[in-house]
């Protein structure tokens, strides 16, 4: 992967700002309402390698796998580091870096992701979700990505390192040649993203 073909910093909507949430202290919030679809952040940073990572040559941050092997560190006082876990999230992912609403988010309205969609790290647990919602599954797993049923309503939305996993798996259970789901493992962003400039 090139290191250009990301922002150097996340952009975010100018509509988004951290408060008080009830699901875990501090969340990123709408001040003003988004139409499903729109686009509220774009990750960026600087790219490393797990193998950086394993060795602790990537500074203390926050940072996320946008493949297998390649990640995107990004200090700590972003934005998305407020994005909480909700098992009925408002937002969700159409590609590695990013983040639309998935659903109109009134203003007000606490912006949450499924954790399911981008963390695939075993070791990862959240011991009690919070979130508060019909469907939340009380322990959140850096394995959830697994489960049929989110694969189900997720389709499309998991970031396409994770996505491309459990498609293989079902390609080699079928014994068949699976039909490929992205035009390449991990598409480049969308070609607005040439114009835009981190804030």
């Amino acid at each position: 992967m090139r290191p250009d073909r990301f922002l150097p910093q996340t952009w975010f909507d100018a509509r988004l700002a951290p408060a008080p949430s009830a699901i875990h202290g501090t969340g990123l919030f709408a001040t003003a309402a988004f139409d499903a679809g729109e686009v509220l952040m774009v990750w960026g940073g600087s790219v490393w390698t797990r193998a950086q990572l394993d060795a602790g040559e990537v500074p203390r941050c926050s940072f996320s796998f946008v493949d297998e092997d390649v990640l995107l560190a990004a200090p700590r006082d972003g934005l998305d580091y407020f994005v909480n876990h909700s098992c009925d999230p408002s937002a969700w992912t159409t590609d590695e870096v990013t983040v639309v609403a998935r659903r109109a988010i009134p203003a007000g309205v606490e912006v949450t992701g499924d954790y399911a969609l981008w963390e695939a790290e075993d070791e990862y647990l959240i011991a009690a979700c919070a979130c508060g919602s019909e469907s939340c599954r009380s322990m959140i797993r850096g394995s959830d990505w697994r489960r049929p049923e989110l694969q189900e309503r997720y389709s499309g939305h998991f970031l396409p390192y994770i996505e491309q996993r459990f498609r293989s798996a079902k390609h080699d259970a079928g014994g068949g040649r699976a039909r490929p789901h992205f035009e390449e493992p991990f598409p480049a962003p969308s070609s607005w993203l040439a114009g835009l400039r981190p804030e």
